[in-house]
């Protein structure tokens, strides 16, 4: 979605990956026929891929690439792209600024093919990104350019500067505290659901096959082996190896599968947050002062928001950083969980959220452009769910306790930018073939620490806010 959630993660080593080119001093040099795919050896197999975020669609196109006599499926409870998905969106954030080494490589990986992919690029608005703040972000992503060997084009700005620039969008601008500006031309954002959507089709017609059919859960056999799903009207879908990709969901969705058995649950290893955004329009007549306005996060304590500029239908969006849970008994299985709520329609976009909610993302918007946008107002409001572990790494790992399970999730509210390079390594993951230093940090099991700060975890729930109706 858009959280920055690795911004200050720091490790005590710098893990190589596995590269598709090399990081030059002259900047990212991606080799054109490696970026194609994981090659795999040709075999009729079949893997089933359950959700169609960027986690599964990702994976769907890669598998085919990579073995084109696979039988490929890829389901979700709706025809694509699923409009519940957190990957489905108005936009979202394509940054490679990262205090993480790791992740900024292969966010720099990524947006060469957001840059050069036509699947990507068609969706890509490379409009910059601007950090108003004081927790010395922006000197943490030079240090790690310069480890990189990547010349950079950043720039730091007093605030008097950056409020003169970009056509004085940020003029009235509440930057109270902020010490210093961090700009990056080379950031920018992609349209949510266009993209997903593209990565889906590519797949498709390649030989994917998407299935729209609600799944309830998994289909294990006698020995607890996993062979395929069970859908809600009591149908199968049946394959040699399930890779699960249903984010949020993943802790209901493994506690309906098996509720006795402890070893398949998620424990700690993730818990299903939401947070609050909002999608604002404004007159025709103000548009030119969101001329030059790049994506800009306000990473102060009164504010923790984003706005994303404006697409070519005037719509604005907005995003708080505060996360939250929603918990409840899960009888079967005896433990709490926090599941996302029921949709009731296809649109995720609606009013129907608590009013507090509605008050926090509200300051976000006066926060970013104040009085300056005449006729700003909310159109809607969106809550956003996705699984986020307690370090923000992902988890792309076999089961360890459920033969032919494969789980590809933890998102942690960053994973959306990463969507063309997601599917190589998951890839590498069921050929065995993943990285030492990629496999311990994205494994099932692995330590929570070196991670991100406390406050980007939640530490409320969706129960405890005003206004809430259940």
């Amino acid at each position: 979605m858009f959280w920055r959630r690795a911004f200050v993660l720091g490790r005590p080593s710098l893990p190589s990956l596995p590269q598709w080119g090399q990081l030059g001093r002259r900047g990212l040099n991606i080799d054109a026929k490696s970026s194609k795919s994981t090659k795999m050896a040709a075999t009729e197999a079949s893997y089933l891929i359950v959700g169609a975020g960027v986690f599964g669609a990702a994976t769907a196109l890669e598998l085919k690439r990579a073995n084109p006599l696979a039988n490929v499926t890829l389901v979700d409870r709706t025809e694509f792209p699923n409009p519940s998905a957190a990957s489905h969106d108005l936009n979202k954030i394509v940054r490679a600024d990262y205090g993480d080494v790791m992740y900024m490589k292969l966010a720099l990986e990524a947006q060469e093919l957001w840059r050069n992919d036509p699947i990507y690029k068609p969706y890509y608005h490379q409009v910059g990104m601007l950090y108003a703040e004081s927790k010395g972000m922006g000197k943490s992503f030079i240090a790690n350019y310069k480890k990189l060997g990547i010349d950079y084009a950043s720039e730091f700005m007093s605030t008097e500067e950056a409020r003169t620039r970009f056509s004085g969008a940020f003029r009235a601008a509440n930057w109270e505290g902020v010490t210093q500006t961090y700009f990056n031309p080379r950031s920018g954002w992609g349209d949510g659901a266009g993209a997903l959507r593209s990565v889906i089709q590519a797949g498709v017609d390649i030989g994917v096959t998407y299935k729209a059919a609600p799944v309830s859960k998994l289909a294990l056999d006698e020995a607890d082996k996993c062979v395929g799903v069970t859908l809600e009207d009591g149908g199968e879908l049946r394959a040699d190896q399930v890779v699960l990709c249903v984010g949020a969901w993943t802790p209901f969705f493994l506690a309906e599968s098996a509720p006795n058995s402890q070893q398949l649950q998620t424990g700690d290893r993730m818990v299903a947050a939401g947070a609050i955004q909002c999608c604002a329009t404004f007159p025709e007549d103000q548009a030119y002062k969101f001329k030059d306005v790049p994506v800009v996060f306000n990473a102060m304590a009164h504010t923790e928001g984003e706005s994303i500029p404006p697409t070519a239908e005037n719509r604005l969006k907005f995003n708080y950083e505060a996360s939250f849970t929603n918990k409840s008994y899960h009888e079967s299985s005896r433990q709490t969980l926090s599941i996302p709520p029921r949709r009731t329609s296809r649109s995720t976009w609606s009013q129907d959220v608590p009013q507090g909610l509605k008050d926090e993302i509200k300051t976000v918007v006066k926060h970013t452009y104040g009085d300056w946008i005449e006729g700003l107002e909310i159109e809607s409001y969106r809550m956003c769910w996705d699984a986020i572990t307690p370090n923000q790494d992902f988890i792309i790992s076999p089961h360890p306790h459920c033969q032919g399970l494969y789980v590809a999730t933890g998102g942690s509210f960053h994973s959306w930018k990463f969507v063309p390079v997601l599917g190589r390594y998951v890839v590498q993951m069921l050929q065995g073939t993943l990285s030492d230093e990629l496999a311990a940090r994205w494994a099932w099991d692995r330590p929570a620490d070196g991670g991100a700060l406390p406050e980007f975890l939640p530490h409320r729930d969706l129960k405890d806010i005003p206004g809430y109706v259940g």
